[in-house]
């Protein structure tokens, strides 16, 4: 069961009728102490959520007036807030069979069943709750469960949806973050193994298995991977890049470094705009004091993708060592909109004002970034700031 359900609970208590009503309706029954007494009992253990025993008290209500709807319902709640799904499900589906329009019982129903298993049933339960959810809480376990169900009947098109529809509304929600990214897991696993036996020596396999391999820090089984792709398919895009990378993760030497290089260079035949490529070849120059060269390859990795944080700081700290300090200030900007946290565009702008003489502008950024320094919340490595400009 997902996660929430104790908050959500506490407000069912209330909508689906709550005990006193349940108490009222056993009084038009039967004059019976008992009942009212086993009301009481279940409307004080559901307030303090004390499920095992509310779920006692509301068997017995069950068992003397099996035809109230609110004591199936409440039954099915105070099972399903102890994880007993399958006794939930029952009570609830008993609550529609004597009143289908009873409120909240068909979609709670309908999590029951994405949390059995029964898919299908629950996608026609809770796709018309997700439309019109009670309120947020609720549609946060509906949106849940029937990201669920739609997996269970191979509807992938509609989780995807879904999921991105979830993450859009909760953002900062670990569950659903966690959620949507299984889903997309597991629908990448479904689909690497259909390709592994459609097509087991194809370059695509090779290409994805270098690509788990650089993920995992295996370069040199990366390596191997690309090579294979390499010779299936010389021209595709990426895959020199990959190769390239590979190889500097590997190591740092300097027939290594020559070695990339050359794959970077090759990528650039195939792709001529790759601005990933231009970057490392700039970042290899700048390393091997050619800033000439760098210059020349930052410069055409902003122009081909102006998002590319790396390749704009990186443009702008050589313009700053070459004495530019003006030119480079709209790269840090534009570096700061892309990653409004990260400390090194800040710390690069106060030494370009500063340089510049414009002090106010400097001190700006100063603070700016003795701020996300202290808050912890920077992202930016420490290497690149050794000094305060």
């Amino acid at each position: 069961m997902y996660n929430s359900c104790q908050g959500l609970a506490l407000k069912l208590i209330c909508i689906i009728a709550g005990a006193l009503i349940v108490a009222r309706g056993m009084q038009a029954q039967a004059a019976d102490a008992a009942l009212e007494r086993y009301s009481a009992d279940a409307e004080r253990a559901m307030a303090a959520r004390d499920w095992p025993a509310a779920a006692k008290a509301l068997q017995q209500l069950a068992r003397q007036a099996p035809g109230v709807p609110e004591v199936h319902a409440n039954l099915g709640l105070a099972y399903y807030s102890q994880n007993l799904v399958s006794e939930a499900a029952a009570e609830f589906q008993e609550a529609l069979s004597l009143d289908p329009k009873f409120p909240r019982a068909d979609w709670m129903l309908g999590l029951c069943n994405a949390e059995l298993g029964r898919s299908e049933a629950a996608v026609k339960l809770l796709e018309p709750a997700w439309g019109h959810p009670p309120d947020e809480q609720a549609a946060r376990l509906i949106g849940l469960d029937l990201l669920r169900a739609y997996q269970g009947v191979h509807q992938f098109a509609k989780a995807a949806a879904l999921g991105e529809e979830l993450v859009r509304r909760y953002p900062k929600d670990s569950e659903i973050v966690y959620q949507v990214s299984r889903l997309h897991a597991g629908r990448s696993y479904q689909l690497m193994k259909q390709l592994m036996q459609a097509a087991p020596d194809s370059y695509w396999v090779h290409d994805a298995n270098a690509q788990v391999h650089e993920s995992l820090e295996r370069y040199d089984l990366a390596q191997q991977e690309y090579r294979k792709a390499i010779e299936l398919n010389p021209n595709a895009p990426g895959t020199h890049y990959g190769l390239g990378r590979a190889i500097l993760g590997g190591s740092k030497d300097p027939q290594s470094i020559d070695e990339a290089a050359r794959e970077f260079e090759r990528e650039l035949a195939v792709s001529p705009e790759n601005a990933s490529a231009e970057f490392e070849l700039g970042e290899i120059a700048r390393q091997r004091g050619r800033f000439d060269i760098a210059r020349e390859h930052f410069s055409k990795a902003v122009r081909y993708t102006p998002d590319f944080f790396e390749a704009q700081v990186g443009l702008a700290r050589l313009l700053i060592k070459q004495g530019s300090p003006r030119e480079a200030i709209p790269h840090l900007e534009q570096a700061v909109r892309l990653e409004p946290r990260d400390t090194l565009p800040h710390y690069l702008l106060a030494t370009a004002h500063k340089t510049l003489g414009n002090a106010a502008a400097a001190d700006r950024e100063l603070n700016l970034y003795r701020t996300l320094r202290a808050s912890g919340k920077h992202t930016g490595a420490a290497d690149d700031e050794p000094t305060e400009p």
